[in-house]
């Protein structure tokens, strides 16, 4: 039998726990900040020390995340993954949101066309096949797809029937929600990238009236969606959405992902994540708490919450 490992890189917001229960295997991100770099891994141990280093009171620092290039992911795979399975399936962070997916599309004839002395060094015949994916989506809701991908593998689904369910249905349903603290942070960041999803002139009158932007990608696609006093105001309205989903019964999938740039113990104390708890429970519904992947979090800033579930008709956010 054909041995099948889900790859996911370092922008899945993925407890790290549950990516070892379900043998996710991580594709990892260089961190540039100025001359030093460093190798964004989802090292859960290590993220409270990286947010200190490029988040916390960084709004003029301009730390970026980058892909590997495509000669470096054909390195990677070959070192880490074609000798011990047969094929992998690759789910990538949005490529609306960086080259990943391009340059591991184009990773795909090298790393195949180099497998084969390795596996057969390996005891295995024939060449390895990797499938590569855009997700469309971003930390937590990225989780969730890469977790029913997995899932499915381990029930014994094909390969085939993996890759069938994440593009005709799974992506498409990913709701992912952020509400950001440091809109300075945000509207800095933005300046550097060439952006406007905030201009001097929200990030003024945001900062005057402490208003927040709610912040929703689908497909690919990022809008802010609604406006709210503060980001406190903001997470309690989203887990509020959580929890109006979960009763509803309108989840695709029983699994609701949300990331933090801080402390998770922070979000265990709020009431309203406490609550979106015991409703879980009541309903059969996981929960995944996860910390930010810091290259989620260079674009967002110190203290931004997510939240993502896989819905085909949610109910509007309010």
């Amino acid at each position: 039998m054909q041995e099948t490992a889900i790859l996911a890189d370092a922008a899945c917001d993925m407890p790290r726990s549950m990516m070892d229960a379900l043998g996710v295997r991580t594709i990892p991100f260089r961190i540039r900040a100025g001359d030093r770099f460093v190798v964004d891994t989802r090292d859960e141990a290590a993220l409270p020390d990286l947010y200190h280093q490029y988040l916390v009171g960084k709004q003029d620092h301009y730390a970026e995340s980058i892909p590997l290039l495509e000669r470096e992911l054909e390195d990677h795979l070959l070192k880490n993954v074609v000798a011990g399975c047969d094929r992998a399936i690759l789910l990538t962070i949005a490529s609306s949101r960086s080259k990943l997916y391009a340059n591991a599309t184009g990773a795909v004839v090298g790393t195949v066309a180099r497998s084969f002395k390795l596996r057969k060094d390996a005891g295995r015949s024939g060449l390895f096949d990797l499938t590569v994916i855009d997700t469309g989506a971003i930390g937590p809701g990225q989780a969730l797809i890469v977790r029913e991908a997995a899932r499915m593998l381990a029930n014994g689904a094909k390969a085939s029937e993996v890759v069938d369910a994440v593009e005709s249905r799974l992506r498409d349903a990913a709701h992912m929600f952020l509400i950001p603290d440091e809109l300075l942070y945000m509207y800095t960041r933005a300046r550097h990238k060439g952006e406007n999803s905030i201009t001097w002139s929200r990030y003024m009158l945001g900062s005057a009236f402490n208003i927040r932007p709610v912040i929703r990608m689908h497909q690919g696609e990022t809008e802010a969606i609604a406006k709210v006093r503060g980001a406190e105001d903001g997470v309690r309205r989203l887990l509020g959405h959580a929890e109006a989903c979960i009763r509803a019964r309108c989840l695709l999938t029983p699994a609701v992902a949300a990331a933090y740039a801080g402390d998770l113990d922070e979000v265990e104390s709020w009431p309203a994540w406490q609550s979106l708890a015991e409703t879980a429970a009541k309903y059969g519904v996981e929960l995944m708490l996860a910390p930010m992947s810091l290259t989620v979090a260079l674009n967002v800033g110190a203290g931004a919450f997510g939240l993502s579930y896989l819905s085909d008709m949610p109910p509007p956010f309010v």
